[in-house]
């Protein structure tokens, strides 16, 4: 019974749950009846979850009553204590006497909690270091029925790359960028560097132009759907910078708002309807001459421009590793159907179109091991393949 902690109107269920996470030990005080308590074996259940050392206290109770109560509740495995110095507003005695008691409690749970920690961190992908920036890392030539492509594994942060025409976006089905303050995803990224700045306020061009291209469609879209914007337009820093012209952004991960999370597709089908998905949107875009955009906006009058003179045609394209993000997939399970879809569409003589223009394909891979993976693969799978 709190008399002066706990003020009308706090939630004392969650005021005590949390006291007991911050806890070193839980002292339960056991009397007459207490296993009889449901809060009781769920504070003693939290604790235990949460590796922190128990400590039973009983009073006004013989040891055999005091071992029935600890065995209704479970604990019997845990050393228990009477003590006769249970007693409103004299704490110094029970302090004096449980002072060894704690101590010791306290050190098993910093001990039990650190290896409860190790475990839990263990079973997560061990943390590797980030590959040296490097667009052309490995480059193989595939060679199809229309003629040759190079093929690279650009290494490093992906916002580093230059010159490539078609940045691959892996978005929600729900086609909404991650904001610009959140953590450094693709997405963010691809945001924040695509907007620019008019008036003195950021303009958020990539999402608005999303958003105009999807204006006669319902939402979430269908798995691997690709719709196209362009990088921001001639005064952002994907294209003044990275020299970038487009984004794809395909619908690679599924929202689930009744849990608030998303699920990476991750399966190989579904890896290669993306692939395939995007290849066939850079065939779309180089029918309609690169023109793509709003009406009177800044982006649709530099793609006209260019049409005009005819340099509209779109020669490049990067991906990222779909599904091993937050996917967990192993790079060597995505990187087979994604070379799947690549050499099947360069083959199908219906894309010559494409595969006559089409000169570099890249694979963005941001951890070294993710590197030395893909070399091994297309080092089996391409004889001229090559490393820098």
């Amino acid at each position: 019974m709190d008399e002066s902690e706990l003020s009308a109107g706090v939630a004392w269920e969650t005021e005590i749950y949390r006291r007991i996470l911050v806890s070193d030990v839980v002292l339960v005080l056991i009397g007459h009846g207490t296993s009889q308590s449901h809060w009781v074996r769920r504070e003693i259940a939290l604790a235990t979850a949460l590796g922190i050392s128990i400590i039973p206290l009983g009073f006004d109770l013989s040891w055999a009553e005091m071992e029935d109560e600890m065995k209704a509740l479970e604990i019997t495995h845990i050393q228990g204590r009477l003590t006769q110095n249970l007693k409103p507003h004299l704490f110094k005695p029970l302090l004096a006497e449980l002072e060894d008691d704690l101590e010791k409690a306290r050190q098993r749970t910093k001990e039990t909690q650190e290896v409860t920690l190790r475990d839990l961190l263990s079973r997560r992908n061990p943390s590797a270091p980030p590959a040296t920036n490097n667009q052309k890392a490995v480059t193989c030539v595939i060679k199809h029925s229309n003629g040759t492509c190079n093929l690279h594994v650009a290494s490093g942060d992906i916002s580093k790359v230059r010159g490539i025409d078609v940045l691959v976006n892996s978005e929600n089905n729900y086609m909404q960028m991650a904001r610009f303050f959140e953590s450094r995803t693709v997405s963010s990224m691809l945001r924040r560097r695509g907007a620019r700045i008019r008036d003195g306020k950021y303009d958020d061009t990539i999402q608005h132009e999303l958003d105009w291209q999807l204006r006669d469609r319902g939402r979430p879209v269908q798995a691997a759907e690709v719709f196209a914007t362009s990088a921001g337009g001639p005064n952002s820093e994907l294209a003044k910078v990275n020299k970038a012209r487009y984004i794809f952004h395909v619908a690679a991960v599924q929202a689930v708002d009744a849990e608030s999370t998303v699920i990476p597709y991750k399966q190989p089908d579904q890896i290669e309807a993306c692939v395939r998905a995007s290849l066939s949107k850079l065939l779309e875009i180089n029918d309609l001459g690169g023109v793509i955009s709003p009406p009177d906006s800044y982006q649709r009058q530099e793609q006209e421009q260019l049409a005009k003179q005819g340099q509209g045609i779109v020669r490049s394209i990067i991906f990222p590793l779909f599904g091993t993000g937050q996917g967990g997939s192993a790079p060597a399970d995505v990187v087979e159907p994604m070379l799947s879809a690549i050499t099947g569409f360069l083959d199908d003589s219906d894309n010559v179109d494409l595969t006559s223009v089409l000169t570099d394909i890249y694979i963005s891979a941001f951890k070294e091991q993710d590197v030395n993976v893909l070399t091994e693969i297309l080092r089996s799978r391409f004889s001229s393949t090559h490393g820098t």
